[in-house]
């Protein structure tokens, strides 16, 4: 028995399985498979991992309803003495499915309610572990109602099938009690801020979410790091009574970062904050945001301060106004740069509706300078008369007066990467007209996005988005540029639709179709996102979209997807397939993409040749 003389595994078998998939019984053995690679050690063959095996295969069989299923391990000699390969023969036998399921002692909670919530349902495979799993459900829906019962479950086997029968004690209805808060010996928030904040009520009816939505609630505020309720029960009353503590973050925080993308190949960002004003509950911000372009040049520096007040009114109703100074060059358009000087300041309102949705109104004032420097030089004097006139044609100053109002709805599991769910967003904004301004139009916007789980741990994800624009009221031209559309010239640069680049037409440059802007845009996105091991992962894409100058300019022709050497027209829509991998990181996936377009285009992936792009974030 000297370790030398130790068999090892050279190969582990499985025969005998018709119905569950061997890749759920490879996942639970102990014996584990030799390493492809030539200097790993080989596993050694130990009865005891061999014993635990079978027994862990029989487990996972009759979770799918086997019931009978028996597992037992062969050795046989491999290649050389030292060698053993071992094969797990399963035999599955009969399926054992659910028959009746009943309930005894409901009273208080609806029956065909109670029974949609269970995992036990009549004609299902029989698993032991839905009786654990539904007892704790139909524990959690009796706290929903005030009750706190006694759930025992039991199964009787007919046969080849299974009769659940789940026995449930009510007891009493319970109400809630005190709530005791544990503050810090030197608190710096206010037991006031923490108690507006709960949802429980003294004397209400004792519902379990309340607990878990006042701690969900005291942790959207960021002034604490760590919060515990614990629910006592008193049987006599009967009463529940709850003991919170909470553990306090740091007031003051700074924040920086830089990145790159393939945009701005150079971004940093600066931002100092405070949680807790004068222990009144007001939160401060200051930001800085510094970009430039692959070539060195600049595009962006923005600076604002916000003040927060979580509960405007008396209300859980979030004020914010802001104040901000931002410089822009915008070098979309290769025949000349818009230099844009804003200075502004902004107050938002926003209600939280449910749990998922919120409601928002915004009033933002922007007073902008901007100026515009050709990139080429005149070639004849007429030339530079021309500009001269084109120049005089944009105002150097100008006003934007907005008000917006947004709905969002977010059922996603994780925002930085999502599984599962969906996100909706809807809004509508108004510009000059009644609120004055240089500019008038109107904005409306839409986006809905779905992410649908695979049964082999995949998600498809899918997005479309939509938008128009319409402006009103006294034309003036916000860029010197006589062949685009006097409709779109009437509506300022920064507020015009456009597209393209990582997060919406992958493989055109950013913000290219048009780089002069439009008044509507079409967008959709259809992707799969396989993951491979660990924290690498697989997109398989295809989006397509574009902008027009006008929704009436929108015909079903362009539409039609086609292969081919023909350029495309500037209302065609863009059309574009891709793949790359993703490596997952706690901001989100990392992306390399590598896109291929249908058709040529200005600005996007020449014909045959991937266009590279890279990104932190999921594209949607």
């Amino acid at each position: 028995m000297l370790p030398g003389e130790l068999s090892v595994v050279a190969e582990v078998r499985i025969s005998g399985l018709h119905h569950v998939k061997g890749k759920e019984v490879r996942a639970v053995l102990k014996t584990r498979l030799p390493s492809p690679w030539p200097w790993a050690e080989k596993p050694a063959l130990r009865t005891d991992f061999l014993r635990a095996d079978t027994l862990a295969i029989e487990s996972v069989c009759r979770r799918h309803g086997y019931l009978d299923a028996r597992a037992h391990a062969r050795v046989t000699p491999g290649r050389n003495p030292r060698q053993a390969i071992v094969t797990f023969e399963v035999e599955e036998g009969q399926r054992t499915k659910i028959g009746a399921v009943a309930f005894t002692g409901v009273e208080a909670y609806p029956a065909d309610a109670l029974r949609k919530r269970l995992l036990s349902r009549p004609g299902r495979p029989y698993n032991p572990a839905f009786l654990i799993a539904d007892t704790t459900r139909i524990s959690r829906a009796y706290q929903d109602r005030g009750y706190i019962p006694h759930v025992t479950g039991t199964m009787i086997r007919d046969g080849y099938k299974a009769n659940v029968r789940y026995d449930v004690n009510e007891g009493k209805l319970y109400h809630f009690g005190d709530v005791e808060v544990l503050s810090p010996p030197d608190p710096h928030v206010k037991e006031s801020l923490i108690r507006r904040e709960l949802l429980i009520r003294t004397d209400e009816v004792y519902r379990y979410p309340r607990i878990e939505r006042s701690i969900e609630r005291l942790y959207e505020t960021g002034l604490f790091s760590q919060v515990q309720m614990s629910a006592f029960v008193d049987t006599t009353l009967p009463r529940v009574d709850v003991d919170l503590r909470v553990r306090e973050r740091k007031p003051r925080w700074v924040d920086t970062g830089i990145g790159s993308g393939t945009a701005e190949r150079f971004r940093a960002t600066v931002e100092w904050g405070h949680r807790n004003v004068a222990g009144s509950g007001l939160q401060t911000g200051l930001s800085t945001v510094l970009a430039y372009d692959g070539r060195g040049q600049f595009l962006l520096s923005r600076t604002e301060a916000q003040l927060v007040q979580p509960w405007l009114f008396h209300t859980r109703t979030r004020g914010a106004p802001t104040v901000y100074y931002e410089a822009r060059d915008d070098r979309l358009d290769p025949r000349w740069v818009v230099h844009l000087w804003s200075r502004g300041f902004s107050f938002e309102v926003r209600r939280q509706l449910s749990r998922f949705a919120r409601l928002s109104l915004l009033n933002d004032n922007t007073f902008v300078n901007q100026t515009i420097e050709f990139l080429s030089p005149a070639l004849t004097p007429s030339d530079s008369l021309d500009r001269e006139e084109l120049i005089k044609l944009t105002p150097p100053h100008y006003t934007t007066h907005r008000l917006a109002l947004a709905f969002d709805r977010d059922l996603r599991d994780n925002p930085l990467d999502a599984t599962t769910g969906s996100a909706q967003s809807v809004a509508g904004e108004i510009a000059g007209g009644p609120l004055q301004g240089t500019s008038s139009f109107y904005k409306g916007v839409l986006v809905s996005a779905w992410y649908t789980p695979r049964a082999n741990g995949w998600v498809l994800a899918t997005r479309i988005r939509t938008g128009v624009i319409r402006p009103f009221g006294e034309a003036t031209f916000f860029t010197p540029d006589t062949t685009l559309d006097d409709e779109v010239q009437r509506v300022p640069l920064t507020d015009r639709f456009r597209t393209g680049g990582v997060n919406t037409i992958r493989g055109y440059n950013e913000s290219s179709i048009p780089t002069s802007g439009g008044l509507a845009l079409i967008e959709a996105s259809i992707e799969l996102r396989i993951h491979l091991r660990g924290p690498f992962g697989l997109e398989v894409y295809a989006d397509a979209g574009n902008v027009w100058p006008r929704p009436s300019y929108i015909k079903i022709e362009q539409f039609r997807p086609e292969i081919s050497d023909e350029p495309l027209d500037p209302g065609d829509v863009r059309y574009v397939v891709g793949l790359g991998p993703r490596l997952k990181l706690p901001v989100g996936p990392l992306r390399l993409d590598f896109t291929w377009g249908l058709r040529p285009a200005e600005g996007g992936p020449l014909k045959g040749v991937p266009k590279m792009q890279f990104a932190i974030g999921p594209s949607f």
